[in-house]
């Protein structure tokens, strides 16, 4: 099954007197990459989620908002003194830098940030089992909701993908019909050409001048680039299938698809209607190909 990258989850968990909420949603990212934002007082708490989350997903950046609403009865605040005393050496350097008016108050103090924070220090062990025991709960759910949105998005990133391997289907099946008769088009090409530019070359080597424009007319067949590309347009449509981190899988068939048509264009470039149908066609695939990549970008 093939999962996008893209999703959102939340829950709330409650207990008496507590309420949890996780917000988590995600993005495509080469590698599962976690970001939790909490708050300070319960940072401890931040490993509960992240292997949770790490443990759910392979790719991926994830970012995980919670909110605690904790209403206990004996509340201790800690006062980062060190912060507030660097705070009021540089208000004071400022005010005698400056023509700056105005005395640092204890309401200004409390709303800085960090320099009065709710203590989690004197947590019972029953209390803090219980914000995890809600913590792992509401990211459980939260990760359920994100899988399946992500299986969502992913069936319909699947819809536009089969339809453009099939689009790229069509063009290879006009290539190999004009592919049929490509290498002897190209030689008699050849002939006529250098009989134009050099009649007498034409007159004096007869033979071997067939011989010669055969042998560089197989030289530009085109047979085992479209073999290749059959084969990988083959394997690209049953990645699909996997489990596990198709992604990456698909982004690299895309890059040998993407080569074999460069090389097909290569050989044909320079031909009249029949190589100007072959090369249209090929510029039509990595049209295509380039479409398919920017779309498994968003694949697990």
């Amino acid at each position: 099954m093939i999962y996008s990258m893209t999703g959102f989850g939340s829950a709330r968990a409650e207990a008496p007197n507590l309420s949890v909420l996780l917000e988590l949603k995600s993005v495509n990212h080469r590698h599962i990459d976690v970001h939790i934002k909490m708050p300070s007082e319960y940072q401890n708490f931040e490993n509960i989620i992240k292997q949770r989350i790490s443990g759910a997903f392979k790719r991926g950046r994830l970012d995980g908002f919670v909110r605690i609403e904790y209403k206990r009865e004996n509340i201790k605040l800690d006062v980062n003194h060190q912060l507030i005393g660097a705070y009021v050496d540089m208000i004071s350097g400022l005010k005698t830098a400056y023509p700056i008016s105005g005395e640092l108050t204890l309401e200004m103090i409390t709303r800085l940030p960090g320099l009065v924070t709710v203590s989690t220090s004197d947590l019972s062990a029953e209390e803090v089992d219980l914000i995890g025991r809600k913590l792992g709960e509401a990211t459980d759910i939260a990760i359920e909701q994100l899988k399946q949105m992500r299986i969502t998005e992913g069936q319909s990133l699947m819809a536009d993908i089969d339809g453009r391997v099939a689009k790229i289907d069509g063009y290879l099946q006009t290539i190999l019909a004009h592919a049929k008769d490509f290498v002897e088009h190209y030689r008699q090409q050849l002939i006529a050409r250098v009989t134009e530019l050099a009649p007498q070359l034409v007159a004096d080597s007869g033979h071997r001048l067939e011989t010669e424009a055969l042998l560089y007319a197989e030289r530009s067949d085109i047979a085992e680039e479209t073999t290749r590309l059959r084969s990988h347009l083959d394997q690209f449509a049953g990645l699909k299938k996997l489990q596990d981190e198709a992604g990456k899988r698909m982004d690299f068939i895309l890059q040998e698809m993407n080569r074999e048509v460069t090389t097909i264009l290569s050989k044909t470039s320079g031909l009249n209607e029949l190589g100007a149908g072959i090369g249209q066609s090929a510029i039509e695939i990595k049209v295509e190909i380039e479409k398919l990549r920017e779309q498994v970008q968003n694949i697990e």
